[in-house]
């Protein structure tokens, strides 16, 4: 947890260099805090804009990721969610995702020498046997803004860039458009009360440091729809 706060509800590196940052990175658990980033938020299914011409319908990881989540995640077109009304949902869908999910910018299957070199967790066991799979995606960040805090899984790459492996592992700072170095969901702005530019504070931590909360909730929900989703469709299929 961050002191004091409660959840609420380069491709080319060196072999002597990587070990020496792989043995300083962290325990495994023990993730250091990234204070003071300026967090912008996005939104799957979101088009492009002045600033980037990058069209969410896809994730850096899952080419079908709007068609995954159920259709657009639209920020302007929310509902509170019943159990936990400082949370928000798309109106006029269920999810088949978590709606609580960041991008960061950096991809590990695009920079798998930067990988060895800074992500903690990384397994190469796990790349030599499938080159395409993420390490990265689905891992959980917690982030506080003011006096609360949220959980939500790491599932794409930016703001802007996805090569910054000494920001998100390291102790470089974000450096473009306004320094920003966190894109969060609108679930997660919404239950944060972000604005679009605020500072925010995060951290990795594993899967058994994350509360119960609607991250969870609506997480676990995501799953259920999905396979009610898949069911039906197979249903439809067989009766054609």
């Amino acid at each position: 947890m961050f002191p004091g706060t409660q959840a609420v509800g380069v491709e080319s590196v060196k072999p002597a260099a990587a070990k020496s940052k792989r043995a300083e990175k962290s325990t495994v658990g023990s993730y250091p805090v990234k204070r003071n980033i300026v967090t912008t938020y996005f939104w799957i299914g979101q088009g492009g804009t002045s600033i980037s011409s990058t069209q969410n319908i896809m994730s850096a990881w899952d080419q079908f990721w709007k068609k995954n989540f159920g259709g657009i995640d639209a920020p302007e077109d929310r509902k509170d969610a019943k159990k936990f009304r400082e949370a928000s949902l798309p109106e006029k869908f269920a999810p088949t995702l978590n709606p609580f999910y960041v991008a960061l910018p950096f991809n590990d299957i695009a920079f798998p020498k930067k990988s060895r070199a800074y992500v903690p967790w990384w397994s190469e066991a796990d790349y030599r046997k499938d080159r395409l799979e993420s390490q990265c995606k689905g891992r959980w960040i917690m982030i506080k803004f003011q006096n609360k805090v949220c959980f939500a899984q790491w599932e794409d790459v930016g703001p802007l860039r996805y090569d910054h492996a000494e920001y998100v592992f390291g102790d470089e700072r974000p450096t473009r458009h306004s320094r920003a170095g966190l894109d969060v969901s609108p679930a997660v702005r919404d239950y944060l009360g972000l604005s679009g530019l605020d500072k925010t504070d995060w951290k990795f931590v594993e899967d058994d440091q994350v509360p119960y909360g609607p991250w969870i909730e609506y997480g676990e929900q995501a799953i259920l729809y999905s396979a009610i989703k898949s069911q039906t469709a197979k249903k439809i299929r067989k009766s054609l």
